[in-house]
């Protein structure tokens, strides 16, 4: 089973709509997907977690986009 962490702030729309692409995966395609959302509320948090951008995916543990552009935070 492989775990997809998604790292994102309150009301992301983007977020939103790739979890809804992973349940379909899941439930349709009989994957073995855990799916797990961090929601962060502060800038300062964003950073902390390492938001890149929304959603910041990591797939067991590891982070999927490997290009960084600028600090973290709320983009």
């Amino acid at each position: 089973m492989s775990t997809i962490q998604l790292i994102t702030f309150k009301g992301c729309q983007s977020t939103i709509d790739f979890r809804n692409e992973l349940e379909n995966v899941r439930t349709i395609k009989g994957r073995k997907l855990s799916v797990e959302m961090k929601v962060v509320f502060s800038q300062t948090k964003a950073r902390k977690e390492g938001l890149y951008g929304a959603p910041t995916i990591l797939i067991d543990g590891i982070e999927y986009q490997k290009e960084r552009r600028g600090v973290p935070g709320f983009y």
